[in-house]
């Protein structure tokens, strides 16, 4: 720096000054940068202020902050973990949302939604008024039963009620259950009830194809039988009354040959006969009637049955 440099040192300091202080005024003017609306200050407010930028940055670092959730739900979501087996590609969710899977398959037209939900359909049947869902709740309708003081289910959850005894400590289930109880029992392999249910065992003999059960409901058979039986007994016992009617007729005509008297007797002594087997005739048609197939055909028999 020369002679002239350092004579000018203090003009050029005083004017650097003069600026310094000239543009700290206009920042500092209400309407400069720092003071205005929306300026420096406000916005050194709003970083600093409880709930701010500065205090959400320091609760990313929190460990319930959001930093900790991403990383909690990066961990779930990896390839080893059920969650992440679920969403990777050609997972289980890949199979269900694809084009012709079960998602689509259900909400298709004529799937089992649009089925469910169709006029007329089973939702549509159970929501009717006076349906179903009507009756069970209904005033004193079975749930009303159920739930009212005193109903059911107060019965049933009462101290010391059927739920406390079926489950106390050695009670039904714990007796059920143990391991030398009567489910282990029944459950071992060479019980009644596996030797029952095994492969080619008693219920699979009873119930295969022409076997047993298939032949006693068959068309013509026993219990078809006993249904047109039930049907003849029934006519058998309504003979009774015209036997009787006979008998008493008989009584009203004049003297008879000796032949004609005795066919009287005979008849006298059938009907007797018949009063003292109706009883039974009856009971065992009333038991016929109630084996499958014996209502129908009986009402078949009678004429009651539907037109074909």
């Amino acid at each position: 720096m020369g002679l002239l440099g350092l004579a000018l040192l203090p003009a050029r300091t005083a004017v650097a000054t003069a600026e310094l202080v000239l543009s700290a005024r206009d920042l500092l003017a209400p309407e400069g940068p720092v003071r205005r609306r929306d300026g420096i200050i406000d916005r050194v407010d709003l970083l600093l202020e409880e709930g701010g930028a500065l205090e959400s940055l320091a609760r990313l670092s929190d460990p319930n902050g959001p930093l900790a959730r991403i990383e909690q739900l990066a961990r779930l979501t990896s390839d080893d973990q059920p969650l992440g087996r679920a969403l990777a590609a050609g997972g289980p969710l890949d199979r269900l949302l694809a084009e012709g899977g079960p998602l689509d398959r259900l909400l298709d037209d004529g799937g089992a939604v649009d089925r469910l939900l169709m006029a007329g359909g089973p939702v549509d049947r159970l929501l009717a008024v006076g349906g179903p869902l009507d009756r069970l709740l209904a005033d004193e309708g079975a749930l009303d039963r159920l739930t009212m003081p005193g109903g059911t289910l107060d019965r049933v959850l009462q101290p010391d009620g059927v739920l406390d005894r079926i489950f106390e400590a050695d009670g039904l289930i714990d007796r059920l259950l143990d391991p030398d109880g009567t489910i282990t029992a029944l459950l071992e392999p060479d019980s009644s009830v596996s030797r029952v249910i095994e492969h080619d065992g008693p219920l699979d003999r009873l119930l295969a194809r022409d076997g047993p059960v298939e032949q006693l409901v068959a068309p013509d058979g026993p219990l078809s039988q006993l249904g047109e039986l039930s049907v003849s007994l029934g006519r058998l016992a309504d003979l009774t009354s015209v036997l009787e009617a006979l008998a008493d007729r008989l009584q009203t005509l004049p003297e008879l040959p000796a032949d004609i008297r005795a066919v009287e007797q005979q008849v006298a002594g059938i009907a007797g006969q018949l009063q003292q087997v109706e009883p039974s005739l009856r009971a065992l048609s009333a038991v016929v009637g109630r084996l499958p197939g014996g209502k129908r055909r009986a009402r078949l028999e009678s004429g009651d049955g539907p037109a074909a």
